[in-house]
């Protein structure tokens, strides 16, 4: 797998992982929450979450692109910013 990150300063980030695992959770509840973690020390490299209905299209559209469609699949996802907390 390889990760590609740009930050909004425009710096680049880029890695390659061979041994990881892929979690994905949260089945019943409203978001989806995936983890990639490595295998032998669990660090992870990245979690994300997504709402259940962006969950299920993100799902349906790594299925069709590995079933050999080749037109890429694209939606939007638009949250609002969690409110900031007082402590």
């Amino acid at each position: 797998m390889n990760v590609q990150l740009t930050y909004q300063s425009g710096q680049q980030y880029s890695e390659h992982f061979a041994e990881f695992k892929v979690t994905v959770s949260g089945g019943g509840r409203k978001r989806i929450r995936i983890s990639f973690k490595e295998k032998e020390s669990g660090h992870g490299f990245a979690t994300f979450t997504l709402p259940v209905e962006k969950g299920q299209q993100l799902a349906h559209a790594i299925l069709a692109a590995a079933a050999g469609i080749e037109d890429p699949i694209v939606f939007e996802v638009e949250e609002p910013k969690p409110k900031a907390v007082a402590a």
